[in-house]
């Protein structure tokens, strides 16, 4: 019986150990780190020059950052811009429910000072193209003299008629993955979950 005991516990604590190791090699399987931050960095500042380059007659630029991180991107791309470039730079800050856009587009700024501007829209990952056909859908109401659009990651599986004109990183994936931008002040990376 003892014997028996003895077999079981160490069948147990191998089989602990091993569930244990599963819970860890699992977590780092379901979540791959595809841009860190000086990746995230260079792509911005990329896509940074590649909006001068394609606004080089315009004496003023509009930069509208999806809420959250599209935000936040659009404000780095901001910042790089300013460094290398004289044209007046403003910023609008659109928000909405990624999962009911239809009537949840809310854009801070007033009509009058989006007329005839050259418009960037500005998000950190396009999947379908929904999110930011349905912010262009409200931008041009407004009748700006053009829109472009530039996203971090652009996951190639685009259900509406969408461009993306400025792209950090094109990448393929399922259906099933997902991407995680993460761009907090500790874990800044974008990630394939």
């Amino acid at each position: 019986m003892v014997d028996l005991f003895i077999d079981l516990t160490r069948r147990y604590n191998i089989t602990l150990f091993l569930f244990k190791a599963l819970a860890i090699f699992g977590k780092y399987m379901k979540e791959k780190k595809i841009l860190d931050k000086e990746q995230i960095q260079e792509k911005i500042k990329r896509i940074s020059y590649e909006i001068y380059e394609e606004n080089l007659d315009d004496k003023s630029i509009l930069i509208c950052g999806i809420e959250k991180n599209g935000s936040i991107i659009a404000k780095r791309i901001i910042k790089e811009l300013e460094s290398i470039c004289d044209i007046n730079i403003e910023f609008i800050s659109i928000d909405l429910n990624k999962k009911e856009p239809l009537n949840t587009v809310e854009i801070k700024y007033s009509k009058s000072n989006i007329k005839n501007k050259s418009i960037v829209l500005i998000d950190d990952v396009s999947n379908t193209g929904k999110t930011l056909i349905y912010v262009i859908k409200e931008l041009v109401k407004f009748e700006p003299k053009k829109i472009n659009t530039a996203v971090l990651v652009n996951r190639d599986h685009t259900l509406f008629p969408i461009k993306i004109n400025f792209i950090g990183l094109s990448l393929s994936t399922s259906i099933k993955s997902h991407i995680e931008v993460k761009l907090g002040n500790k874990d800044i990376g974008a990630y394939l979950i």
